[in-house]
């Protein structure tokens, strides 16, 4: 048995081919990414060394798990395959939504990878693959299934099994942290923050009652490798340790949406002063344009889209008095799109009027 000890923790390191072809592929792909940083950068566009710092951080967390001393240990202590878990389907995955790989391929590749990388985009397996049912399924039930049957015991006495599996499992975390923290384009199922904030939020105490799940378990569900103490302490650290990642991930996704409401009143404050609503003429006002600009660019759910429909409603109830001396209780504005009708009055109409 591989005895621990904290200075293993930098220097066991696994030489199995698995490990090695996985280090050839993460050198590849971090090769690639400074390339194309110089590329974007050197054509003027920004690319941040905060999206650099997370990508090569993102590669190491796939190493260390699958190559570095997690891999190594994982063969004897559970509490390290708990982290080896938590390295793939977290860590990993998240710091490399963050880091936007695909629009800087998209920026930075010829013309014919962008084609095909535009065609996945927009392919019906990426459509249903990405569908939030799938995905809370790929990502929590397999991890329930996983962590409380003999499934685990199995995949570790076959190793290639279980290497197949980590590569799943890491899927499965990018398919889960992409659309919630991602800095790419989501083109299918495009979730808001509210729905981001609740998809995380149920993964909490999902974690504490699979975490006590384990810890309460009378017999270890892979006997002949780690022992009932140890299968105890891997449960506990799935408990704490998936809760606080969990926990960063949704601080991510708040700041995320401060920063995204902050932006939009920003915009808000600029049209408003480029259009004040002191400036009416006849017909529609300056400011109607501007709230359906805001509320065809912003979350339903979005306080300023409310606040644009508030002003929308404003003028529909100013607008309706004047309507051939008609009593006409105005409609309520539509929350998309910039041809919608208020109080009766169509935009381009009103527009033609002026």
């Amino acid at each position: 048995m591989e005895s621990f000890h904290y200075l293993g923790l930098l220097t066991a390191w696994s030489l199995s081919p698995f490990s090695i072809a996985v280090l050839f592929v993460l050198v590849g792909l971090s090769a690639w990414y400074l390339d194309a940083v110089m590329k974007a950068r050197a054509k003027g566009r920004t690319w941040s060394n905060a999206r650099v710092v997370a990508f090569l951080s993102g590669a190491f967390a796939i190493e260390y798990a699958l190559g570095g001393p997690v891999s190594v240990y994982v063969m004897h202590y559970f509490t390290a395959h708990i982290a080896q878990h938590l390295l793939l389907m977290i860590v990993a995955p998240g710091l490399l939504s963050l880091s936007a790989p695909v629009t800087l391929a998209l920026q930075t590749a010829r013309p014919s990878v962008r084609r095909l990388i535009d065609r996945f985009l927009h392919s019906r397996f990426l459509h249903v693959i990405t569908f939030p049912l799938v995905v809370f399924a790929l990502y929590y039930g397999v991890m329930w299934w996983f962590f409380t049957s003999t499934a685990v015991g199995y995949a570790m006495a076959h190793m290639w099994l279980m290497d197949i599996l980590n590569v799943l499992f890491f899927a499965g975390g990018v398919l889960f942290w992409w659309p919630l923290v991602g800095k790419d384009t989501i083109l299918h199922w495009r979730l808001g923050f509210g729905g981001r904030v609740f998809s995380l939020a149920i993964g909490i105490p999902f974690e504490t009652f699979l975490g006590i799940t384990i810890s309460s378990n009378r017999v270890s569900l892979a006997p002949k490798i780690y022992s009932l103490s140890d299968w105890h302490a891997g449960g506990q650290v799935l408990w704490g340790a998936g809760e606080a990642m969990t926990t960063v991930g949704l601080a991510i996704v708040i700041g995320s949406w401060i920063a995204s409401e902050d932006r939009a009143h920003k915009r808000m404050n600029a049209s408003s002063d480029a259009y004040p609503l002191s400036s009416r003429g006849e017909g529609m006002p300056k400011e109607y344009y501007w709230a359906q600009q805001i509320i065809a660019r912003t979350p339903v759910d979005s306080p300023v889209h409310q606040e644009a429909l508030t002003v929308l409603k404003q003028i529909a109830r100013e607008q309706a008095p004047a309507r051939e001396g008609k009593d006409v209780t105005p409609a309520a504005p539509e929350s998309q799109g910039s041809n919608s009708a208020i109080g009766g009055f169509d935009p381009a109409q009103a527009g033609s009027q002026r």
